[in-house]
């Protein structure tokens, strides 16, 4: 799959759960060496303490290969170990905006490179408020029905055309994505393309 981004963009988004036979630093070091552009640490189950200790050990990873390291739900992780970025879901967003906490955190922080705000969101609607409260991103799905969601139908293609009309900053699609799919995917306006489960199972299923 990675050799088909061209000058598009592929965010692995972690879910170790999904790694059966190997573990989550080999699979982020196996889709480093192929060319992903951004690890998304979204491990939910983990508290402070756990998940800095994992990504630390990620960033060793991604500060090797040069590729950006964002933690997902975790600002105070994200902020303590200079990661490049933060990524939160639409509605987390807006109330942090609204109480100041993302630029407090960022302001009290040591951080002085580019910090980056990633939302995840499924309407055009949300897509545009995301953008409109500074938004560095967007991950937008499900396209496709997916594995991780089952019975949860896709939005389709037609999703992301239409969000990718309607903002001015990346639009990363999710959900389902595959060798089979990808190529339509870059090719419909979005900016790249997040896969979690066809990437966790990377380096034992030798894709």
């Amino acid at each position: 799959m990675f050799e088909l981004k061209k000058d598009k963009k592929i965010y692995v988004v972690t879910n170790r759960k999904l790694i059966k036979e190997d573990n989550i630093y080999n699979v982020i070091e196996a889709c480093a060496k192929k060319g992903t552009d951004a690890v998304i640490l979204r491990e939910k189950d983990l508290e402070y303490d756990d998940l800095r200790k994992l990504a630390e050990g990620i960033k060793i990873i991604t500060e090797k290969y040069n590729i950006l390291l964002i933690i997902n739900g975790n600002i105070n992780v994200a902020v303590d170990i200079e990661a490049d970025g933060f990524h939160t879901g639409f509605n987390s967003f807006k109330d942090m905006v609204k109480n100041n906490i993302l630029n407090f955190k960022i302001e009290a922080s040591k951080v002085q490179k580019k910090f980056l705000y990633g939302v995840s969101v499924h309407s055009i609607n949300e897509g545009i408020e995301a953008e409109k409260l500074q938004a560095d991103y967007l991950i937008a799905g499900n396209v496709f029905e997916t594995d991780c969601k089952p019975g949860l139908k896709g939005r389709g293609l037609e999703f992301i055309e239409d969000l990718s009309r309607n903002v001015n900053i990346p639009v990363i699609a999710i959900g389902g994505i595959n060798h089979s799919n990808i190529e339509e995917i870059l090719n419909s306006g979005a900016e790249g393309a997040a896969v979690m489960s066809y990437a966790m199972k990377i380096t034992t299923e030798n894709k």
